[in-house]
C-alpha cells in the first residue's frame, strides 16, 4: 500500500499544521517563494493571498495557477539572486536534509528573504519510531527520510540566533518508543516502519519493503508494541507535533 496524500491532508493534525503556517503569513509580502513545494498543497494557498508565489521543488512542480511560477530546485544551491524574495517559506523539508548539508540550507533560504521567513518542522521527532530497514542493503532509514531533529534552540542556530518574531507550536501526539522495543524492532527488520512512504532507502535509493515474519518474530513485535503503548498513554503528556517560526530580518515586525 502506498503513501495516499489526499487521505493525509484530511488528517487533524495536518489540518492544525497548515491552519498554523496560514495564521503566521505575514500580509506584507508580494514576492514569495516555497522551497519544497510537492504536490503544492500550500503553494494554492499562498497564490490565494499573494499576487507572486514562486513554486520551487527537486523534481519540476506541475502546478498551474496563474499566481505560481514552478521552478526546479535545490534549496541547497538556490538559483536566485540575494534579496529576491519578500517571504520565503519552507514547512516539511529541513528534516529531509542530510544534516552535513543542512547549515548550506538554511543559509540559502536566509540569503534569498529580503524580510520573511517562515520554517516548519517536527519537533523534537523520535526518529526512531516508524523505522525502516532496507531489505537490499541492510541500512536502517528513519520514518519518511526524516534525518533530524528540532527544537526552538537548534533551529535558533541555524539561522544565526536572530530574535524570531513570532513561534506556533501546532498539533499534539508525538509518539515514542524506548530501547527495548526498538531492540526489538531491530532484532526482526522493524516491520511496523513506515513502508507506505513515498521517500526511497536514504541509502541505496530503492524501495523499501515489508519484512515478513514468523509466528515466534510476530509475538515479540507485539509485545514491543504495546509496551510502547503503555509508555504513551502512561507518560508525560504528549509533546507538539510540529514547530513553527517566523523570522523578520528587518525587525521591523510589522505584519
Amino acid at each position: 500500500m502506498r503513501f495516499d496524500t489526499a487521505q493525509y491532508r484530511r488528517k487533524e493534525v495536518e489540518l492544525q499544521r497548515v491552519d498554523s503556517i496560514m495564521r503566521m503569513l505575514p500580509s506584507h509580502a508580494e514576492q514569495v517563494l516555497e522551497a519544497g513545494c510537492r504536490e503544492g498543497y500550500i503553494t494554492l494557498k499562498l497564490a490565494g493571498i499573494y499576487p507572486s508565489v514562486t513554486a520551487l521543488d527537486l523534481n519540476m512542480p506541475g502546478i498551474v495557477h496563474p499566481r505560481v511560477a514552478c521552478v526546479q530546485g535545490d534549496i541547497k544551491a538556490l538559483d536566485f539572486p540575494d534579496k529576491s524574495f519578500d517571504l520565503v517559506i519552507c514547512t516539511e523539508v529541513l528534516e529531509h536534509i542530510p544534516p552535513q548539508k543542512l547549515e548550506k540550507a538554511c543559509a540559502e533560504l536566509l540569503r534569498v528573504t529580503r524580510r520573511y521567513l517562515l520554517i516548519g518542522v517536527p519537533f523534537r521527532q523520535d526518529l526512531r519510531v516508524h523505522a525502516t530497514r532496507c531489505i537490499h542493503c541492510g541500512s536502517i532509514n528513519p520514518t519518511t527520510g526524516h534525518v533530524n531533529s528540532f527544537d526552538l534552540q537548534q533551529l535558533m542556530s541555524l539561522f544565526g540566533n536572530m530574535p524570531f518574531s513570532r513561534t506556533e507550536y501546532p498539533g499534539r501526539g508525538v509518539y515514542k518508543t524506548n530501547r527495548l522495543s526498538y531492540a526489538v524492532y531491530e532484532r526482526f527488520g522493524f516491520p511496523y516502519g513506515s513502508y507506505q512512504q513515498e521517500e526511497p532507502c536514504i541509502n541505496c535509493g530503492k524501495h523499501l519493503e515489508k519484512p515478513r515474519l514468523s509466528f515466534p518474530a510476530r509475538l515479540a513485535c507485539l509485545f514491543a508494541k504495546g509496551l510502547e503503548f503503555i509508555q504513551n498513554k502512561t507518560g508525560p503528556s504528549r509533546s507538539p507535533v510540529w514547530i513553527h517560526v517566523l523570522w523578520d530580518i528587518t525587525g521591523q515586525d510589522s505584519f
